[in-house]
């Protein structure tokens, strides 16, 4: 234990940390990889509609919800760092099958629902255990730092992840884009395993009803946090309407715009570094403005993001990519912004032994929003055009922060790192 104190109140970049931070740059470019594949390999490869696609992130959504519902305790009750490795290691198995199915030449809508909705599940599991395990590689007072690093390499993971996917499917196959994927998920495997984690106290003895009452604790806690309950609503408000933007742009962007995967791969590369460039502004935002503010800014203003799309015209490729490219690069720096402070929060306030547990709860109400925005999308693509839907989500967007601007609890916070010192 004094030696977890003693790394903790290290510098920032110390072994573990280091090694966490490079090992989730690999997981999360593996992620991406998968969101952004999928759908094209549904539209492309099986001639799919936008209502199928968004029936795809509607099942990874209930991924999310089932695999944290159920499994979410455990972030809480084994060595985060080997449970990690595990999430990773199926994930990997899950898009090896994928590819062997595309060679066998049996490669279904089917099947990638399935893997939709297990790397999903999976990938929840070993974010929530991920946010559990940071406070214990990084100190308190450098935990909005280190949360804006995550952030920012989750945005260059976007770079790399968009253009990969959209060059490997336009000039390959969806083997070689599943095979990368299953090999990022096993590098990322082997690198968390490296990490030195703190001792926990030995497990109790299993039995179904302590499980079950573990299962609701984290929901106990998000419930009575007079802070943390309205941030997690207006994430799942944000999350809804995110979701059901997410759900048809490439479609909006293959279709309407008469672009190609390449051209929105390359449009997400240009997304990804303007989110990395935003990473310096982070904690200048958090440095300089009191929660409430920067909260809802960050909450309201990526609807301007998903009105953007709306201009894509067929035809304009140079145009067409740069407006698609800003549109994502704005939307990825506000909510890379909004996660740094959301993340930083969480982790100041909520006791590090239940962080796993509620992160899992939280997830289950942010994250498994998803596959209602995704099914409401499916539905309203069935009787609108792919802009009118992206219209209605942004403005579902904009009154997402309604949550916020109604909490005392949160308009009466002080600086975050005035939070910190208060936590030491």
């Amino acid at each position: 234990m004094t030696d977890q104190i003693e790394r903790s109140s290290a510098k920032l970049w110390n072994r573990d940390f280091s090694t966490l931070w490079w090992s989730e740059a690999v997981s999360f470019f593996g992620s991406q990889l998968t969101l952004f594949a999928i759908p094209i390999v549904a539209l492309q490869i099986l001639d799919s509609s936008a209502s199928e696609v968004a029936w795809i992130n509607t099942a990874a959504g209930l991924g999310t919800v089932v695999f944290l519902g159920l499994l979410g305790p455990w972030t809480d009750k084994v060595r985060r760092t080997r449970f990690m490795s595990v999430m990773s290691g199926l994930r990997a198995l899950v898009l090896s099958a994928m590819a062997v199915l595309f060679l066998m030449g049996s490669l279904s809508l089917l099947a990638l629902v399935i893997a939709a909705f297990l790397v999903s599940g999976l990938t929840g599991l070993y974010d929530s255990a991920f946010a559990a395990l940071l406070p214990s590689v990084a100190h308190r007072s450098k935990l909005t730092t280190a949360n804006t690093w995550v952030a920012g390499i989750r945005s260059a993971g976007d770079i790399g992840a968009g253009a990969t996917a959209g060059i490997l499917l336009q000039l390959l196959s969806p083997v070689a884009l599943f095979i990368s994927d299953a090999l990022t998920y096993l590098v990322s495997a082997l690198a968390v395993g490296r990490i030195r984690e703190e001792r926990q106290a030995p497990p109790e003895t299993f039995t179904f009803r302590g499980y079950f009452l573990s299962l609701g604790s984290g929901f106990a806690i998000l419930v009575r946090d007079r802070v943390m309950r309205p941030v997690t609503l207006s994430i799942a408000h944000f999350n809804l309407f995110t979701a059901a933007i997410q759900s048809v742009y490439v479609t909006h962007a293959l279709r309407t715009g008469s672009m190609t995967p390449a051209e929105v791969g390359i449009a997400g590369a240009v997304g990804g570094i303007i989110g990395l460039l935003s990473m310096m502004a982070a904690p200048w935002v958090w440095d300089r403005f009191r929660p409430v503010r920067a909260l809802m800014a960050t909450f309201m203003l990526p609807a301007l993001a998903g009105l953007g799309m709306l201009l894509l015209t067929p035809g304009q490729v140079v145009s067409n990519v740069l407006l698609l490219g800003l549109s994502l690069g704005f939307w990825a720096s506000c909510v890379m912004v909004n996660i740094t402070g959301t993340e930083t929060l969480k982790q100041l306030l909520i006791p590090h032994e239940a962080l796993g547990r509620f992160s899992s709860a939280s997830r289950v109400l942010t994250w498994g929003i998803d596959p209602i925005g995704a099914a409401l999308a499916g539905v309203l693509a069935l009787f609108l055009p792919t802009g009118a839907v992206l219209a209605a989500a942004s403005s579902g967007v904009v009154i997402s922060a309604c949550w916020i601007a109604a909490s005392r609890a949160v308009r009466e916070l002080p600086l975050l790192s005035e939070i910190g010192k208060g936590s030491d």
